[in-house]
């Protein structure tokens, strides 16, 4: 009987000392500077490109693109064009017979965009551009699988992004 009673009395003790108490949930802590800690968003605008045939170039520093975006997370660019912003890599058609393809590549701390016409002769400069790179983390990816990276516009709102 003394046994029965001592291991009772353990049973309830390790069943009150294993019982997790929640309190209040803190505050939110601040957003990042585009209204999400897990996104960084910039606009970069550029009239000095080079030409290395068969392309026109820039490179850019940006220090958001880090291993571990580079290793898990996504660099994601759009060019605008009117009033709209189309994802990269893009092919626009002048005509039925020409095009000009905008790519561009990422790497740690930077990116490079490249300008190629179809018919691979020097272009013209490719002149004033404006772009908009955004890096996000693995975290908002997981967060949002149905979001349509191509759409500016969409992304932009998901993520609070200020232009």
């Amino acid at each position: 009987m003394k046994k029965t009673l001592t291991l009772c009395l353990v049973a309830l003790s390790f069943l009150f000392n294993s019982c997790i108490v929640e309190g209040e949930q803190g505050p939110q802590g601040p957003a990042g500077s585009d209204g999400n800690a897990n996104v960084v968003s910039s606009s970069l605008t550029t009239s000095n490109w080079s030409y290395l045939s068969p392309d026109w170039y820039i490179n850019f520093n940006y220090d958001a693109i880090t291993q571990d975006i580079l290793d898990n997370g996504a660099v994601l660019l759009y060019v605008k064009s009117g009033s709209n912003y189309f994802q990269l890599p893009y092919t626009f058609y002048p005509s039925s017979t020409y095009s000009r393809t905008y790519t561009f590549k990422h790497y740690l701390g930077g990116l490079s965009v490249y300008v190629t016409d179809s018919d691979l002769t020097q272009p013209l400069n490719p002149g004033l551009l404006t772009f908009k790179v955004v890096v996000i983390a693995s975290s908002s990816i997981a967060k949002y699988p149905n979001l349509d990276l191509n759409n500016y516009e969409e992304v932009k709102k998901t993520f609070d992004l200020k232009d």
